[in-house]
């Protein structure tokens, strides 16, 4: 780690040099030959297009970028020696001689505070050791909030941070980058002083998502090159994308997405013993906040050594009476979960099992703390059983059984819809269960689906009817138990918040069946926003997720059309099985959800949506 002596050095480098600010024009460029039709550069995250360049312009002032800022021996401009994509790209050439210097900026919209900078860059030279060379650097005005840099004697690629009081703190993301290669970053920062959200990819791949203190609340540019004198190195940037905008406050309730990030793989330390919790944080970590109401997560259980269910609490509470996921000795199921965050900033899992079982837990969002008041806010609630038909009959074939809702286990008289964990068990046939509001009419939809004898669970989202009460329909030739334990209710009147819920259909939005199976390792996208009742610029869907007839084992990793696929899973499955599990996913910009079919054969997949969060 690098550390600085003493505040007079942090106060020096903090005072960069910015385009606009600089010490002199940069020298004329060279000659080259670009080729100026090629199509400028794109991708799917949000905000206003600030910057979309390959540098086929012949110069960087004509890239969009402010006049670059040079100073000595330093030199910004386009070349065509290296290229990442057509003949031209930006080059920063700084040497050690005194009063060396070249950057070149973007100026950001004024009150901009959500910005994403996408780039490939190519140090070819490394520079003096003790020094760096930079790639995005995120500034207020004269001072520098977050970078990420090469470290000159390690080759390591690094993030820094300066904290409210100007200190610095360095966290090592990737190690020994090489030189003369190609490498793609992208930098996504949402200013909120001590709870700034900072994520890295590099190479397509997570390397940085949390939250750290910084001083400033909005952003006032991105730059790239050489950040003070004697610098040094030779610098290649090209296909620069850079997207600004305003995150406006979340209101308690609310949720809000997060691509797939894996929180928990017991894999990598021991199994959870039988009878036994494991609990892990949640709040403050993978740009979660410090305090958050509640988190949504897939759980997968895998390599049980006997039969049991898993429950999932706050941690700290007592352990309820409910299950999350059921599972059978060698087992490996999935289940999507909502479940309080608690007052340490952890869940708990406790594994109700005379062996040990493996868990993972892919985080999915969070709601946001505070008392929910907003119509579509979520209130989460301790797990607590509404049905149980083993203490009066089974539902027999063909057949609903509806349960009161509204107005029971501290769930007021009036809620739009209801998150609980649906339960089937002691099935005398296969079949599949569909949740719907009572009084309303059977949906072509399912949201559980089992085998003769089989015990399975699965989230569900689901309105209420206006008698309070939600139906569950028993699509099978034989009586099967059905138990829900609820998890939290959704607010009644009309949403308008950002992150507020709305509940549709269910309504089946995807069926493979009727077109082709997905084949093995490759993708399915779908349209959610903008279809089926669904608003233009949705934030995620709800959706049950069910594959079927499925040619080898393998798993299913749904994520927002556009971004890279996340080491996450979904639905997990095995030769010639039927598996459903709710899914809760932000949508891409082109508002489309990715499925990847992880498995060597071909899979049917179909999506049932629940409904959707606002924009």
């Amino acid at each position: 780690m690098i550390r600085l002596q003493r505040a007079g050095v942090i106060a020096a480098l903090n005072l960069l040099v910015l385009a606009g600010l600089g010490i002199g024009a940069s020298p004329a460029s060279a000659a080259v030959t670009c080729q100026a039709a090629t199509p400028q550069p794109s991708n799917q995250y949000p905000g206003t297009t600030v910057v979309a360049t390959n540098f086929e312009s012949g110069s960087i002032t004509g890239s969009g970028f402010s006049t670059p800022s040079t100073s000595g021996t330093g030199t910004a401009d386009v070349s065509s020696a290296k290229a990442h994509s057509g003949r031209c790209a930006a080059h920063i050439h700084v040497t050690t001689a005194a009063g060396s210097v070249a950057n070149f900026a973007a100026p950001l919209p004024a009150g901009s505070n959500d910005v994403h900078a996408d780039g490939w860059f190519n140090i070819t030279k490394a520079g003096v050791v003790g020094n760096n060379v930079p790639y995005f650097r995120f500034f207020n005005g004269g001072t520098r909030i977050v970078d990420v840099f090469r470290d000159n004697g390690n080759g390591n690629l690094v993030l820094r941070v300066t904290s409210p009081t100007g200190t610095f703190t360095f966290t090592t993301l990737a190690r020994g980058v090489p030189l003369s290669t190609w490498h793609h970053l992208v930098m996504h920062v949402v200013a909120n002083g001590p709870a700034t959200t900072v994520e890295v990819l590099f190479d397509d791949k997570t390397v940085f998502s949390n939250q750290v203190a910084t001083g400033f609340t909005t952003l006032t540019a991105v730059q790239l090159g050489a950040e003070h004198r004697r610098q040094a190195g030779d610098s290649y940037i090209d296909d620069v994308v850079i997207k600004a905008g305003k995150a406006g406050p979340r209101l308690p309730g609310t949720f809000t997405p997060v691509a797939p990030t894996r929180l928990l793989d017991t894999r990598t330390t021991s199994a959870v013993a039988a009878d036994s919790p494991v609990s892990f944080k949640v709040a403050g970590v993978n740009g979660i906040p410090a305090k958050v109401a509640a988190v949504v997560f897939n759980l997968t259980v895998t390599q049980s050594r006997s039969f049991g269910f898993i429950t999932a609490y706050a941690s700290g509470a007592t352990r309820p009476n409910a299950s999350n996921l059921n599972f059978a000795a060698g087992q490996t199921v999935p289940n999507l979960v909502t479940v309080p965050v608690g007052a340490d900033g952890k869940v708990t899992l406790f594994n109700r099992s005379s062996g040990t079982s493996q868990l993972i837990a892919d985080v999915t969002g969070y709601y946001i703390t505070g008392t929910p008041s907003t119509p579509g806010a979520f209130q989460n609630l301790a797990p607590s059983r509404l049905l149980d038909t083993r203490t009066s009959s089974p539902v027999a074939a063909d057949s609903p059984v509806s349960f009161q809702v509204a107005g029971v286990n501290g769930i007021p008289a009036s809620v739009a819809s209801v998150v609980f964990n649906l339960t089937v068990t002691e099935a005398r046939s296969f079949g599949f269960v569909t949740a719907y509001a009572s009084g309303a009419g059977r949906p072509n939809a399912s949201n559980l689906n089992f085998a003769t004898g089989q015990t399975v669970p699965n989230l569900v989202t689901v309105p209420v009817g206006a008698d309070g009460k939600v139906t569950l329909f028993n699509r099978s030739a034989g009586t099967a138990q059905l138990i829900a334990d609820v998890a939290g209710y959704y607010l009644p009147g009309t949403p308008t918040a950002t992150g507020a819920f709305k509940a549709v259909g269910p309504t089946r939005i995807l069926d493979t069946r009727n077109t082709s199976p997905v084949a093995a390792d490759s993708t399915v996208s779908f349209q959610v926003a903008g279809a089926n009742g669904i608003p233009a610029g949705a934030l995620a869907a709800v959706f049950n997720l069910t594959v079927t007839s499925p040619q080898s084992f393998g798993f299913v990793t749904a994520y927002a059309s556009g971004s890279p696929r996340p080491n996450a899973s979904n639905l997990n499955f095995a030769t010639g099985q039927t598996v459903p599990n709710l899914v809760s996913v932000a949508l891409g910009s082109d508002g489309k959800v990715t499925l990847f079919n992880r498995s060597s054969g071909k899979s049917q997949l179909i999506a049932d949506v629940a409904g959707y969060y606002l924009p």
